[in-house]
């Protein structure tokens, strides 16, 4: 059987998400006209010159435009440039010089090869953990049709993230420790919470380890680490900064830092309660109790590793917190969470789940994009 025919549902269902997105984010551009002029706050361009091409623009937006600027000037372009591994970045930088300096261009052209990537690698990954072609597209589907998954076609770190963590669990159920190494590193070069990756690749080898005494397991979580250290031995060789420095950058950049776990959640209720930024705060809210839900049920009914992996990250989305939006982005973090996709795939077999499923992820979809597109906070 070709790879085409075996792969040709997961890259249809991704040019079909691609296009549709595309198309509904550019009509709401224009159908609201309005000049959106740089501001410092509201609409932060670091420098960055607006594009002039409509098509291009509505991508334009936000953590983009701080990708763009360090891809373009270096991580000394603007305060707190650190929050990102130079990986995605130079990958902009290098695809840019070929497309007349255009960064913006080049990130998406990268974020959609990696996520075109990420869907399929889900997709190897479903029929290896469940034998069932069914479930794999389900859970594809399912993936690029969360009411965030637009971030998976933009100019941002998501989609090589996905990529990454997605290979890595694949080689590591594989026992193919050099693959899963590698696209561990990939991972957390990508962006910082990417080092946690670290976590489910010491586990396999350990299991493996304390069963058969071999050594190769333990090539996974060593190129792991290797790649999550060459940041910060960065930031402190070639910048003469500490190596804590993208740390405490990051927390920096969205005033907050690490607090007790689930008191985020209930200042989230507060600000929704008080009035403050009720809807965003509201998506992120219920996207981090939805998927906490999801973790629990990865927890009983999925193989370790999966539970290993997605109790990390979403232990991370419970200890941070940020001042304005205390669950601040948990909305688009929550993306990473590839297993619960991968669970309620198997869910999803009953039509009336299928529908429940889909139709409010749309609803969302449609939403949240077009907020997107005119420069709205959505994450």
């Amino acid at each position: 059987m070709s790879k085409w025919h075996e792969w040709k549902y997961p890259i249809l269902s991704y040019i079909l998400f691609f296009f549709l997105l595309w198309g509904f984010m550019w009509a709401v551009r224009q159908i609201y006209p309005a000049l959106l002029l740089p501001d410092e706050i509201y609409r932060p361009y670091l420098g960055i010159s607006p594009t002039s091409n409509s098509f291009l623009d509505i991508w334009q937006r936000w953590d983009t435009l701080q990708y763009q600027a360090i891809a373009e000037h270096g991580y000394l372009s603007f305060e707190n440039a650190l929050f990102v591994p130079p990986l995605y970045p130079l990958l902009m930088r290098f695809l840019g010089t070929l497309l007349n300096g255009n960064t913006l261009l080049a990130g998406l052209i990268l974020s959609n090869i990696f996520g075109l990537s990420a869907t399929v690698a889900l997709y190897e990954l479903m029929i290896y953990e469940f034998k069932d072609i069914k479930m794999a597209r389900r859970a594809t589907f399912y993936l690029l049709s969360f009411p965030t998954a637009f971030f998976i076609f933009a100019a941002y770190t998501e989609s090589l993230f996905l990529l990454g963590a997605i290979l890595t669990l694949l080689y590591l159920r594989q026992e193919k420790w050099l693959l899963a190494g590698i696209w561990g590193a990939i991972a957390a070069l990508s962006r910082l919470p990417g080092a946690l990756m670290l976590i489910p690749a010491l586990y396999t080898a350990w299991a493996v380890w304390r069963k058969t005494r071999e050594l190769r397991p333990w090539l996974a979580p060593l190129i792991t680490a290797l790649g999550a250290a060459i940041f910060p031995l960065y930031t402190w060789l070639g910048l003469g900064l500490s190596p804590f420095a993208p740390l405490t950058t990051q927390t920096s950049r969205f005033h907050g830092g690490l607090t007790v776990p689930g008191w985020n959640i209930l200042m989230a209720l507060k600000q929704i309660s008080l009035g403050i930024y009720p809807i965003t705060n509201s998506f992120d809210l219920f996207f981090t109790l939805l998927f906490l839900a999801g973790t629990l049920a990865v927890l009983k009914k999925m193989p370790v590793i999966y539970s290993v992996y997605t109790l990390s990250f979403m232990a991370l989305y419970l200890f941070r917190i940020a001042a304005v939006y205390p669950l601040l982005s948990n909305s688009r973090y929550v993306l990473s969470l590839f297993p619960v996709f991968m669970l309620i795939a198997k869910w999803g077999e009953k039509p009336s789940v299928n529908r429940l499923i889909l139709y409010p992820s749309w609803l969302g979809l449609i939403f949240l994009s077009g907020q997107f597109a005119i420069w709205g906070w959505v994450g």
